[in-house]
């Protein structure tokens, strides 16, 4: 599994991270980047492969330090909520590898967290000050229809999302 942290998110980790790795296939992959919203940190993870999002809204100084940790674990988390089963969440995580972090792919990645921050910031007031994880933004960002260059197709990240899990 490839973690790529975004420039904003390298800064204040004060973290100088490789460049990523190629050899990791795209689904295992999420560029993790750093975003206020509602003047509060939150930490924006989407998979390379689908756009698929998860979010981690109002996060402190220690939750930054556990940051691996805490995107897998939602990462697990949104595999459950999906309707997937705990089997099929543990092959991810057993076919996606070591983690490994690294820089985030750059435009093309930059692009596709810019078009999630769009959609997340129209839909601000849904986040709930109470928990960290947010599904019902998350659900909206990854119900958003976009064109899928590799697939060459109109869908959302949810539905690419699954698809995905459909030929592991």
């Amino acid at each position: 599994m490839e973690f790529g942290y975004t420039i904003p998110l390298q800064r204040p980790l004060k973290m100088k991270l490789p460049p990523p790795q190629t050899a990791a296939a795209p689904f295992f992959c999420w560029d993790v980047h750093l975003l206020t919203v509602q003047q509060r940190k939150a930490a924006l993870a989407m998979n390379r492969a689908s756009r698929y999002c998860i979010l981690l809204y109002g996060m402190d100084p220690a939750d930054w330090k556990h940051l691996p940790e805490l995107v897998q674990g939602e990462i697990r988390a949104v595999i459950l909520r999906e309707g997937l089963s705990e089997f099929e969440a543990a092959r991810y995580f057993a076919l996606s590898g070591p983690l490994n972090i690294s820089q985030s792919l750059g435009a093309e990645s930059t692009a596709a967290l810019n078009w999630a921050m769009r959609t997340l910031l129209q839909h601000a007031s849904l986040l709930d000050d109470r928990r960290l994880s947010q599904p019902q933004a998350a659900h909206i960002m990854n119900n958003e229809t976009y064109h899928a260059k590799t697939l060459s197709k109109h869908g959302c990240p949810k539905e690419f999302f699954l698809m995905s899990f459909r030929c592991l």
